[in-house]
C-alpha cells in the first residue's frame, strides 16, 4: 500500500498560551490506561442536581475517545471518506481551536474514527483507521512526522486500526502485529526507528500499555493470539499466554496487585486470572481461575476498592435481549464473579469510567449516563441523566470516555459533549 500522507487544511482559531491543569487525561483510558481517576471529588447527588451539558460539538461517526491535556481536548474524526482529521477543542468552552487533516481515503466497516490520540506537552500522536501513524506538533500547529502500519509488514484488521499509540519516555510504541514486528518504538521527535519486537500476535483490536507486574515494567499487549509482556526499553519479548481463545480482543487486561492480570473478552471468551512471576531471568505464567460464560467484548475491567467491575454485554448474549444479558458485572480478585445486574438497567455495549468510588456508565444504546457507588454488595445506582437520544437503529454509543478537571467527555456517532461535574459549581451559583 503506498501511503497517501497530504495535509488538507488547517485551521487556527485560538492562540492563546495554554495553562497548567491539575488533571490531564492524555491518551487512551487516561494516565495509566486504567480507566480509572483514584481521587477527585464530584458532584455526586444526581437525583436533585444533574450534571448540566458544558458544551457540544458535531463529530462524525466514531469509536475513538477524547484525549485531555492541559486545558485542551483531543479527538481523531473523520472528513466523510476523504481523511482523518485531529480536532483540538477548549476543555472549558469547547471553541475548536484548530484542526489539521490528512488524505486517508476510503470506507471501512462501522465507519469512522476508531482510536483516542495519545498527547504530551510538545506533540499528539494518532493511529488512523487505515494505518497512519501521525505525529502532529503543537506548538508550531502542523505536522512532524507520519509513518504508516503496512512498513512493517502489518496486515489491516478485519474492523480497521483501532489501537491507540502508547508514550514511554522518549519513544511512541504502537503495534503493527506483523510476523517480525508485533510491536514497534521510534523516537518521538523524529519518528527515528529504534526497536521492533517478534511476533505477538495478530490482529488484535486493544492498545498497548505500560505496568509492572513481578517487579519489571513492562509493556502489555493483548492481540487475538496472545497476552503478552514485553521489555520497553529493548523490545524482548518476557512472557506470553495463549491459552484463553479469542476470536478478536479488544479490552485491555487489568492488573490486579503486583502480578496478576485480569483478562476479558467477548465472543464466548469468557475471563480468566492470570499469575506472572519471575524466576531469575525466565518468567513463568500460570492461570489462577477460569470463568468460561462471563466477558465483556469493548471495555476494560475497572479495578477501584479490591474488586473489578465490568461491562459484560457482548454479542451473544445481547442477541437473546434480557433473556441471558449480563450487564454491568462485578469480580473479587481471585476472579470469581460477585454479581451482575443483568442488564436491569442495560447499558449495551457502553462505556464505563471510575471515578473515585464511583462507577459512571454510558448507554451504547439509549444514551443514558449513570452514576454508580462501586459497591462489592450488588448494583447502587445513585443518579441518573439522558445525555443523548435514543435511536431505533442503535446508537452504537461505544467510544470510551475521559475526565480532567471535573468534565466529563462523551462521545456518539455524531456529537463530542462536555458535562460539568464540579461540586464547586452548586456554590458558584448560590
Amino acid at each position: 500500500m503506498t501511503s497517501l500522507f497530504k495535509p488538507l487544511c488547517t485551521v487556527l482559531l485560538f492562540f492563546a498560551a495554554m495553562p497548567g491543569f491539575a488533571e490531564d487525561w492524555p491518551g487512551f483510558q487516561g494516565t495509566a490506561r486504567d480507566g480509572v481517576v483514584p481521587a477527585a471529588t464530584i458532584l455526586t447527588d444526581w437525583s436533585n442536581n444533574k450534571p448540566p451539558v458544558q458544551w457540544t460539538n458535531a463529530t462524525g461517526p466514531g469509536f475513538g475517545g477524547a484525549a485531555i491535556k492541559n486545558g485542551s481536548v483531543f479527538i481523531l474524526d473523520r472528513n466523510g471518506t476523504a481523511g482523518d482529521r485531529l480536532r483540538v477543542f477548549d476543555l472549558e468552552t469547547g471553541e475548536e481551536q484548530w484542526s489539521l487533516e490528512y488524505e486517508s481515503p476510503g470506507r471501512m466497516g462501522y465507519h469512522g474514527a476508531r482510536s483516542t490520540p495519545m498527547v504530551t506537552d510538545k506533540h499528539a500522536f494518532t493511529i488512523g483507521p487505515f494505518g497512519h501513524i501521525t505525529a502532529f506538533d503543537l506548538e508550531k500547529r502542523s505536522f512532524a512526522w507520519t509513518k504508516h502500519m503496512d512498513a512493517y509488514g502489518a496486515l489491516p484488521p478485519k474492523w480497521a486500526w483501532t489501537q491507540s499509540p502508547l508514550v514511554y519516555e522518549d519513544l511512541l510504541i504502537f503495534a503493527p502485529m506483523a510476523e517480525n514486528a508485533g510491536l514497534v518504538a521510534v523516537e518521538q521527535e523524529t519518528g527515528k526507528f529504534v526497536w521492533r519486537s517478534k511476533d505477538i500476535g495478530r490482529e488484535g483490536y486493544g492498545s498497548p500499555r505500560i505496568v509492572t507486574l513481578a517487579g519489571k515494567e513492562q509493556i502489555l499487549l493483548y492481540t487475538s493470539t496472545l497476552v503478552s509482556g514485553t521489555d520497553p526499553e529493548t523490545g524482548e519479548v518476557l512472557w506470553t499466554y495463549n491459552n484463553i481463545p479469542v476470536k478478536r480482543a479488544i479490552p485491555t487486561p487489568a492488573v490486579v496487585g503486583d502480578d496478576r492480570l485480569f483478562i476479558t473478552a467477548g465472543y464466548d471468551s469468557g475471563s480468566a486470572m492470570i499469575q506472572i512471576q519471575k524466576n531469575g531471568n525466565a518468567y513463568t505464567v500460570k492461570e489462577v481461575s477460569r470463568d468460561k460464560l462471563h466477558g465483556g467484548q469493548i471495555h476494560s475491567a475497572l479495578p477501584v476498592g479490591g474488586h473489578l467491575y465490568v461491562n459484560l454485554n457482548t454479542n451473544e448474549n445481547l442477541r437473546l435481549r434480557g433473556k441471558d444479558a449480563d450487564g454491568l458485572g462485578c469480580f473479587d480478585t481471585t476472579g470469581k464473579l460477585v454479581w451482575k445486574n443483568d442488564n436491569k438497567p442495560g447499558i449495551d455495549r457502553g462505556a464505563v469510567i471510575a471515578i473515585d468510588d464511583y462507577l459512571i456508565t454510558l448507554g451504547g444504546e439509549d444514551g443514558v449516563l449513570r452514576l454508580i457507588k462501586a459497591d462489592p454488595a450488588g448494583y447502587n445506582e445513585l443518579g441518573q441523566v439522558k445525555v443523548f437520544p435514543a435511536d431505533q437503529n442503535r446508537n452504537m454509543i461505544w467510544a470510551p470516555m475521559a475526565y480532567a478537571d471535573g468534565y466529563l467527555l462523551v462521545r456518539s456517532q455524531s456529537q463530542l459533549k462536555c458535562l460539568d461535574l464540579r461540586p464547586e459549581r452548586l456554590s458558584d451559583q448560590r
